[in-house]
C-alpha cells in the first residue's frame, strides 16, 4: 500500500492508496496496450512484463516505499472513468541510484560492451594496459561509447581503459582493474560459523533425538563410547551381585569384588566358563536383567558402528576464496574443488550447483522494516563431470544473462547478498551411494582482480598429471572488467578509491 499522487485530469489531485497485484504475462491485467474493463480503460507500458524477484530487479524497486511491490512497475499510465477503477493514476517510478529510466536506450550485451570497439583502444583482458587498484595504468582510453559527451574529456584525462554500457536501463562504467580486494585474515569457516536455535516447536521424541545424537559421533568416538559404556554396565551389575547377599553372587562368601566382576563379564558376553554359577532368586533375577541389557546394548552399538562403516565418506576440498577475473575478455566468477583422495576413493557422476542468497529490505504497511529472502542459481560453464580426479575450476560468466552483471559488490543491490553456496552431488564408486558436500562463501571471499594459479603439473615422460592441492587457493593479480562506483566519472562527483573488503 503506497500513497501516490493522482495524475488524472478528470479528478482532483489527492493521494490514493494503491495495492496492485502482479501483472499477467500476455496480458490482460496491467499488460501492454489497452484493456477495456467495465467502462474503465487501463493502458500500461514499461520494461517489466512480469514480477521478477531477481537481484538485478532491485534497480527498479523503491524498497523504501510502502509496500515496495507497488513501486515495481515503471512508466504506467492509467485512465479511469467514474473512479470505478482503483488505480486512479500511477506515476513513473524512479529507479534507485541510476537516475531516470530511459526507454530509448536499450540494454547492451557483454559482447557489445567488452568485445566491440566501444570507442576505446584498451586491450580486453590482457595483462598489460590495465589499471591496478593501487596505481593507474598508462593505457589509452577514449570517450565512453557514444562520443561527444561531456564525460569524454574526464575519461580521457584519467588515461585508464574504460567501457561504458547500458545494463538494466542504467549507464554503467566498467574499469579494467586488478588486485582490487585481498583475502580476509580470518578463515572462511570461522567467519561464516553461525548457529540457529529452535524454540516452541513440536520436537521429535526423545528416542529419535537420542538416536540422532549418537549418529553425530565419529567412528573412533563410538568405539570409545562403547568401551566406556560396556565397563560401566558391568561394574554396576557387579556391585548389585556383590551386595545382593552375604554369599555374594555364587554362594561363596570368600569371593572378592574382582571375582564378582569377572562373573558379570562372563554373563554379559555369554562366555560362561562354568567357574561361577548364580545362587539364589535375587541373583538369578539380576542375571536375567543383565542378559537383556547387554543384548540390547550390543545390538544398538553394532547397528551404529555398521551404519558408520557403510555410510560413504568423501574428502572434497574447496578453495578458501573465489576470484573475479577476465577469461577470454569476459569477467568470470571462479571457484575450485577437488577430490583429495583421488583413485583411493573415486567419485563418479558429479553434479555441482552454485547459488547465492540475498535479502530485500522493505517497509511494510505498518512502517516496520522487513526482509524478503531469496535464493538464485548462477549458471556455470561446466556443471557436470563423469569423474573427479583432479582440481576442478568452476566458472560463472558475468554477462547479460547473469544476475550479477554490472553490479559493484559494495553498492546496492549487490551488497544485499548474504552468502554464496556451492553444492556438490556425487556417487561414491566403492559403495554406489550418493554423497553431498557444501561450501559457503561471503562477499569478502571474492578476490576482485585475481586469478587462480594453475595447480596441475604434467610430466611428459611419465604421462602423469599431478594436482597440487597446496595451490588450491593461491591467486595472482589479474585484470577484470569491474563496474566503477556510481557517479565516479560524473561532473559533480569526486573520484573515490575502490575500498577493499580485505584488511589493509
Amino acid at each position: 500500500m503506497v500513497n501516490r499522487p493522482n495524475n488524472n485530469n478528470n479528478n482532483n489531485n489527492h493521494n490514493t492508496m494503491v495495492n496492485r497485484p502482479p501483472p499477467k504475462r500476455g496480458g490482460s491485467h496491467l499488460g501492454m496496450g489497452t484493456e477495456s474493463n467495465g467502462g474503465s480503460s487501463v493502458r500500461s507500458k514499461g520494461p517489466k512484463q512480469g514480477l521478477e524477484w531477481s537481484l538485478r530487479s532491485l534497480h527498479s524497486i523503491d524498497t523504501g516505499a510502502q509496500h515496495f511491490l507497488s513501486t515495481y512497475y515503471t512508466n504506467e499510465v492509467v485512465d479511469v472513468d467514474g473512479g470505478s477503477n482503483p488505480f486512479d493514476a500511477v506515476d513513473s517510478v524512479r529507479t534507485m541510484g541510476g537516475g531516470d529510466f530511459d526507454e530509448e536506450e536499450e540494454d547492451q550485451t557483454a559482447h557489445e560492451i567488452f568485445k566491440e570497439s566501444n570507442g576505446h583502444s584498451a586491450h580486453h583482458g590482457g595483462r598489460h594496459h590495465h589499471r591496478s587498484h593501487n596505481n593507474k595504468g598508462h593505457g589509452t582510453a577514449g570517450g565512453g561509447g557514444g562520443g561527444g559527451t561531456n564525460n569524454d574529456a574526464i575519461w580521457a584525462a584519467l588515461h585508464v581503459p574504460l567501457r561504458k554500457g547500458i545494463v538494466d536501463g542504467r549507464q554503467v562504467v566498467f574499469e579494467l582493474v586488478s588486485d582490487v580486494t585481498q583475502a580476509p585474515k580470518v578463515p572462511r569457516h570461522e567467519r561464516l560459523k553461525r548457529r540457529n536455535q529452535i524454540s516452541h516447536s513440536q520436537r521429535s521424541t526423545w528416542e529419535t533425538r537420542t538416536r540422532l545424537w549418537l549418529m553425530h559421533f565419529r567412528l573412533s568416538t563410538l568405539f570409545g563410547v562403547f568401551l566406556a559404556a560396556f565397563i560401566a554396565l558391568n561394574v554396576l551389575f557387579a556391585l548389585f551381585f556383590y551386595y545382593s547377599s552375604d554369599n555374594h553372587c555364587c554362594g561363596d562368601p570368600e569371593m572378592t569384588f574382582g571375582d564378582v566382576f569377572a562373573f558379570t563379564i562372563q554373563t554379559s558376553t555369554t562366555i560362561g566358563y562354568g567357574s561361577f554359577s548364580p545362587d539364589g532368586m535375587i541373583v538369578n533375577f539380576l542375571v536375567v536383567i543383565l542378559s537383556y541389557a547387554s543384548t540390547l546394548f550390543n545390538t544398538i552399538f553394532a547397528g551404529l558402528i555398521f551404519t558408520k562403516f557403510v555410510t560413504p565418506a568423501v574428502n572434497i576440498q574447496f578453495s578458501n576464496v573465489m576470484t573475479l577475473s577476465n577469461v577470454n575478455g569476459m569477467p568470470c566468477l571462479s571457484v575450485r574443488l577437488g577430490n583429495a583422495d583421488g583413485y583411493s576413493n573415486r567419485l563418479t557422476d558429479i553434479n555441482v550447483r552454485l547459488t547465492y542468497s540475498f535479502q530485500i529490505p522493505y517497509v511494510d504497511h505498518k512502517g516496520d522494516q522487513k526482509y524478503f529472502r531469496q535464493t538464485e542459481e548462477l549458471k556455470l560453464l561446466e556443471s557436470r563431470r563423469n569423474s573427479l580426479l583432479e582440481v576442478w575450476q568452476l566458472r560463472h560468466v558475468l554477462d547479460e544473462s547473469s544476475p550479477l552483471f554490472g553490479l559493484h559488490w559494495e553498492e546496492h543491490p549487490a551488497n544485499k547478498i548474504t552468502i554464496f553456496t556451492l553444492s556438490v552431488d556425487a556417487v561414491q564408486e566403492l559403495t554406489k551411494s550418493s554423497v553431498n558436500v557444501q561450501a559457503d562463501y561471503a562477499l569478502e571471499d571474492i578476490l576482485v582482480g585475481h586469478s587462480f594459479l594453475d595447480p596441475v603439473e604434467y610430466d611428459e615422460e611419465t604421462k602423469v598429471a599431478t594436482s597440487d592441492f597446496s595451490k588450491m587457493s593461491q591467486t595472482e593479480p589479474y585484470p577484470v572488467w569491474y563496474p566503477a562506483r556510481r557517479g565516479k566519472y560524473g561532473h559533480d562527483e569526486t573520484m573515490t578509491p575502490i575500498k577493499s573488503f580485505g584488511p589493509g
